[in-house]
């Protein structure tokens, strides 16, 4: 496996911000992903109020959606954003979190629980049923498999494209058409509701017809842009888009690498992903130095604001920055089983030594993700064959 490329992993960035007043550190320590104190008061909710609070919020936030498509003003267009980040956020926080742990067996205490979770959430949300996540996912934690072409995950990502040896400039712009396209909107949805209602358990499959009546019923009672706002956009375009963000830098992704021979290798190929960046330094020379640091922390403080919130929000939710340490979490002596407080626990691993190498493969705001990505890509330059799975292989990120 190909290391020799232009890596973004930056150390002490969320150290800088330690200049920041102590009663915003706890703002940060979520918006980031990452702690600044090591005894830091954990803010993680209990699981069970974890689980139960994602879907109410959706709802909630599906119900002022269809409100504020009715109205007619267009400051209405400000809110309706903000709250597709948030209906979206909760979305793929009840799939990559809740229901991840719930196929791990890690979500309730209670494995009956796990399983009817998996079970019929899936349907409730119209994603891959949980039979055939939990699967894939498995698999792919198989370290003879971990990023490789039998992993399902990179397979998928190949097939869209995101290929090794490709020019980063083309990653880019395959990218962005992928985003954009209305075929892989189609497939990705496509491939979604054939996993919940043609290859589902039948209580599962009804739970699915039933949702799905449910939400179309939002156009006979609220009307087309109703559903447009509400549903349709949020549940399908915005999912997908952050599904794909997230998926794509979330490991070293190679499908001609071979399996890992140990767990030194295996955890190369893993990284935190936190959202923010380093606080600006105090400048040591020229005029009007205190006026040029004056717009510099303005400038940083929108750029958290209006770049980085909304990843944290929408995309790198809940335990997300932090999903080097559930691969990675047994090298530390821990259990991957206390997932609510990783983001802590991480840390806890870097000060006892750090065996897992965490603090030095931290990737930190999403274009430095995608672009630590790309030149890894770009540098391995070998021939290959696109993998032969189907697209509905691995479509949930």
């Amino acid at each position: 496996m190909n290391f020799n490329y232009e890596k973004k992993f930056e150390l002490n960035v969320r150290e800088s911000m330690r200049v920041i007043p102590q009663y915003l550190q706890w703002i940060l320590t979520w918006m980031t992903g990452k702690p600044l104190f090591l005894k830091e008061k954990h803010l993680s909710l209990p699981r069970r109020l974890d689980v139960l609070l994602a879907p109410i919020i959706a709802l909630s936030t599906m119900g002022v959606l269809t409100q504020l498509a009715q109205q007619e003003t267009r400051i209405r267009w400000i809110g309706i954003v903000v709250l597709w980040i948030i209906l979206v956020g909760m979305l793929r926080k009840i799939q990559v979190t809740h229901l991840h742990h719930a196929i791990h067996n890690r979500l309730f205490d209670i494995p009956s629980l796990n399983k009817i979770y998996a079970m019929f959430v899936p349907s409730l949300i119209l994603v891959q049923n949980g039979e055939e996540y939990r699967r894939e996912h498995l698999a792919h934690h198989n370290a003879n498999n971990f990023t490789t072409q039998n992993d399902a995950d990179a397979a998928f990502l190949a097939r869209l494209g995101f290929l090794p040896g490709r020019n980063k400039d083309e990653l880019w712009i395959n990218l962005w058409m992928t985003v954009f396209s209305p075929v892989f909107h189609f497939l990705f949805a496509k491939a979604r509701l054939e996993s919940i209602l043609f290859r589902n358990k039948s209580a599962a499959t009804v739970c699915a017809i039933l949702s799905i009546c449910v939400y179309f019923s939002v156009i006979a009672w609220a009307g087309l842009d109703a559903f447009l706002v509400a549903i349709l956009i949020p549940m399908f375009f915005l999912y997908h888009a952050s599904a794909l963000l997230q998926f794509l830098t979330e490991h070293a992704w190679n499908v001609v690498a071979g399996s890992v021979k140990n767990w030194d290798e295996y955890k190369l190929r893993c990284w935190g992903r936190f959202c923010g960046e380093a606080f600006p330094d105090y400048p040591n020379t020229g005029a009007w130095r205190w006026v040029r640091y004056t717009a510099s922390i303005v400038m940083w403080s929108f750029r958290m604001l209006v770049l980085h919130l909304p990843v944290r929000l929408g995309c790198l939710v809940s335990d997300l920055p932090a999903h080097d340490w559930h691969h990675l979490s047994h090298m530390a002596g821990q259990n991957s089983k206390d997932w609510i407080n990783s983001i802590y626990l991480r840390e806890v691993a870097i000060a006892n030594g750090d065996i897992p190498a965490f603090s030095s493969r931290e990737l930190w705001g999403m274009a430095n993700m995608i672009e630590h990505q790309f030149n890894y890509l770009e540098s391995i330059a070998i021939s290959h064959n696109l993998p032969s799975s189907e697209f509905a292989t691995r479509h949930d990120g």
